[in-house]
């Protein structure tokens, strides 16, 4: 049975913790949600700010379950490599069920709201009354829906995988994927990946520096949030077609997940978590700005918009250098000739 095993057996527990916590904290916060008055002093009220406390600390654990879980999801598909047949990274072991690519999304989902629900609550911590807790609650409803869809699809997931089928490697899927979509083949061509990787990166570095520096300024720090959002969906297509082929040598290897090995140079690790990171604190920002007038805009306001801009742009800066690095390294190393062919 495939819960037996003890890969799935600890990504499954993990969902099943996060959810929890996610669910005790969201019922909690619903029992108080609307009896929430900043400002009363009574007994009633302070023990709510101390449930509304339990129930950040509650939601702190959750995302560190979820973040681990993000990267358990893909150690788990890549310790099964061997019991699938055709499968050579986790690629292929996911790719075997319907569930596999949308649980390892709604796990990455469930990870990004849970940050931007720790970036909310720091700033209802920032203000003199809690002015936005009542909002913080009920935001964890939606994190506690993501955190059950999560563990369904990693339960379907785990129910559905079949050890005894003959799955694909990625480079038949990216074949087939590329021989019937024209658009696809456009985007995959290494100029048009490669150009839009950097030309989304690069603003989005620009822009959360700025941020890190002139905090006051509403309309650089809305931009650098939307940039950062869309910033992996335009790099994913750069580290398929142009990263991952200088990291390999060979043209045609092109999976991300293969990245991650020793043949890879381990070079998906940081390169990932970079992404991550500068994505989720780059949303953070959006977040802040947008409750910043509710808080009626106090000084430490500033100071954790610097800190989250700090952030992003010195992860952007680091997913560029993993990026652009390997493809230096492969063209002096051949003498100036690429991967694909010479300039």
């Amino acid at each position: 049975m495939n819960f037996l095993n003890l890969w799935i057996l600890s990504r499954v527990a993990q969902a099943a913790t996060s959810t929890l916590l996610c669910c005790v904290g969201a019922a909690l916060g619903l029992r108080i949600v609307f009896r929430w008055t900043p400002g009363r002093s009574c007994e009633e009220q302070l023990v709510m700010e101390q449930q509304a406390e339990l129930i950040a600390s509650m939601v702190q654990v959750a995302l560190i379950f979820e973040v681990l879980g993000l990267g358990l999801s893909v150690l788990v598909a890549d310790h099964l490599v061997g019991a699938i047949r055709g499968a050579m990274c986790a690629f292929g072991v996911l790719a075997s069920t319907r569930s596999g690519f949308w649980c390892l999304a709604t796990t990455a989902l469930t990870a990004v709201a849970c940050v931007q629900w720790i970036v909310l609550h720091r700033l209802d911590l920032m203000t003199e009354a809690p002015l936005l807790t009542r909002r913080k609650l009920l935001w964890l409803v939606g994190v506690s829906v993501l955190a059950v869809c999560d563990l369904a699809l990693t339960v379907g997931f785990a129910y559905e995988l079949d050890l005894k089928v003959i799955a694909s490697c990625c480079s038949v899927w990216v074949d087939e994927t590329v021989l019937r979509d024209r658009a696809v083949r456009w985007v995959m061509s290494p100029v048009a990946a490669g150009g839009l990787g950097l030309g989304v990166v690069l603003p989005a570095l620009a822009c959360t520096l700025a941020t890190s520096r002139w905090p006051q300024r509403t309309g650089v720090i809305l931009t650098a949030s939307f940039l950062s959002a869309a910033a992996p969906f335009a790099a994913l297509p750069a580290v398929l077609v142009v990263v991952a082929p200088h990291v390999l040598e060979t043209p045609t290897h092109l999976c991300p997940f293969c990245l991650i090995h020793s043949q890879g140079g381990y070079l998906g690790w940081p390169l990932f978590s970079a992404i991550f990171t500068g994505s989720v604190t780059g949303l953070g920002l959006g977040v802040v700005e947008l409750h910043r007038s509710a808080t009626g805009n106090p000084p430490p306001v500033s100071t954790m918009l610097r800190s989250l801009g700090r952030w992003s742009a010195v992860s952007w800066a680091t997913a560029l250098v993993c990026g652009v690095f390997p493809v230096i390294r492969y063209l002096y190393n051949s003498g100036g000739v690429s991967v694909f062919g010479e300039f």
